[in-house]
């Protein structure tokens, strides 16, 4: 964070200082992991209420605090407090200004699925022209991101912002923090239905994004999306680019095409960049990319953050040549070579009906034997089930040879692909020793791909596996010798 006075930071929030005047370089919400010489923010939620921790907080060295009714001097002990109406505004309102003071050039990222994938696809190339600052994590709140604002520093070129939600008008209050110069909407899939009501809801929340996006400022969408003729209409006046496969169909401003995939299933692709759309180079671009992460669907996702980086400066070249060296995430798509016979793919992050399907397509794309490890998806409302069972169609059609479910939503993916080898656990360790007795049974080589919601904590899967990795052979005996 940026030093700032105390002074400066009630300014910033509409609050009033009472105590001595000192500057600050941290801000904490949480006691548990409290910085000495911070500024601590009590938050109040439904369920917890962060002013009966303020002895704690002074105990770790907080300096100052920020709250909604006046501490006395005894409890605070000399420690400077500034008293606003609502502390969850003023972290926002703190954050914004701290943003404001920065200034960097901000890119905000939204989307069903993929979000996070983008996010550092676009920090790595970012990467090349400046510093930058990126959503960690899941702050990607209300209160993640102005914490994740507060961590800019002057020598912040970039910032890549990841905003979420799970209710109507989250988007709207935290794109206005971010004030980005480029926003951009992924994709639009089942997730959060809870919160919204339906897809429709889910895509009015994501388009709340462009109310943060100034005049000159710049939209990004997908082009294959079933809503992409409601952003034509909203965003008639803007300057708004779409991105995606090119087709017979479908003609994206920003568009890929002689898309291939290699052995290990990373795809590669000639990106069309249009006139007008780079800083750097004011005419029509064209660049070939090959993806180190695997997964037909971060084409997308390649080329809209290639997108955004040249609108804020970076070079195609400098992109193509950043996407070729990422990494993966853990939890996302990360693939394991356990044996030589053998890929585990580690997916558990999260999921929802979009997500799901796509890592279906990417598992298809592997050679051999392909089990597909399913978890419960949450957050889907009153169709839930049969978004379960969609999810086990679309196996079938992607020719998935084999579906293990766990948890009780999952049961229906299972259930639709009954008949093809479809099982479902509903204990843990029953799912385990199922999935290690299909692998030696199974003819050589083989895939496996875990996924599943945070909640169904499908990482265990991972964990077990990679543990027991001597009994995971195609073709293993409990004698430990390969089948004849």
């Amino acid at each position: 964070m940026i030093t700032v006075s105390l002074q400066w930071i009630a300014a910033a929030v509409d609050g009033e200082l009472q105590g001595e005047h000192c500057t600050i370089n941290k801000v904490s919400t949480d006691t548990r992991s409290l910085p000495p010489g911070c500024l601590f923010i009590a938050l109040k939620g439904p369920h917890f209420d962060a002013h009966d921790f303020i002895s704690d907080a002074i105990d770790q060295g907080a300096t100052a605090i920020m709250v909604e009714r006046p501490i006395d001097m005894d409890t605070r002990r000399g420690v400077a407090q500034i008293i606003v109406p609502n502390t969850r505004h003023a972290l926002g309102q703190l954050g914004a200004a701290v943003k404001a003071q920065v200034a960097p050039k901000t890119i905000a990222i939204t989307g069903s699925s993929g979000k996070t994938s983008v996010k550092e696809m676009l920090a790595a190339i970012l990467q090349t022209r400046g510093d930058v600052l990126a959503t960690r994590g899941n702050f990607n709140n209300d209160i993640g991101c102005p914490l994740t604002l507060l961590r800019l520093e002057p020598q912040h070129e970039f910032a890549v912002i990841e905003l979420g939600a799970n209710h109507p008008g989250e988007i709207a209050y935290t794109t206005r923090l971010t004030m980005p110069d480029v926003a951009i909407i992924n994709n639009v899939a089942p997730a959060h239905v809870e919160g919204f009501g339906s897809v429709h809801g889910v895509f009015r929340a994501k388009t709340e994004i462009f109310r943060g996006l100034g005049p000159a400022g710049i939209a990004l969408t997908p082009a294959h999306s079933e809503f992409a003729e409601c952003w034509q209409q909203e965003l008639a006046e803007r300057t708004h680019f779409t991105f995606g496969r090119q087709s017979d169909d479908v003609q994206p401003h920003i568009a890929a095409t002689d898309v291939e995939l290699n052995d290990q299933g990373c795809a590669s692709f000639t990106a069309h960049i249009p006139a007008g759309l780079s800083t750097l180079e004011p005419t029509a671009q064209t660049a070939r990319v090959q993806l180190s992460l695997p997964g037909l669907h971060n084409v997308d996702n390649a080329l809209v953050a290639i997108a955004a980086a040249l609108a804020v400066g970076c070079a195609l070249a400098d992109a193509a040549s950043a996407l070729n060296q990422l990494t993966p995430v853990s939890g996302r798509l990360n693939v394991m070579t356990l044996t030589p016979q053998l890929r585990l793919i580690d997916d558990t992050y999260n999921a929802n009906v979009g997500s799901v399907k796509a890592a279906l397509d990417t598992l298809a794309a592997y050679p051999g034997f392909r089990l597909m490890i399913l978890g419960d998806m949450g957050e889907l409302g009153a169709q839930a089930r049969q978004y379960h069972e969609e999810v086990g169609a679309y196996a079938i059609q992607a020719g998935i040879d084999n579906l293990f479910t766990l948890g009780v939503l999952s049961q229906s993916a299972s259930e639709v692909f009954n008949g093809r080898g479809g099982r479902h656990f509903s204990q843990f360790d029953a799912l385990i020793e199922g999935v290690i007795e299909a692998v030696q049974q199974a003819k050589a080589p083989m895939t496996i791909l875990a996924k599943g919601s945070r909640s169904a904590h499908m990482e265990r899967v991972i964990e077990a596996l990679t543990t027991r990795q001597n009994e995971l052979q195609p073709g293993y005996t409990e004698k430990g010798k390969h089948a004849c």
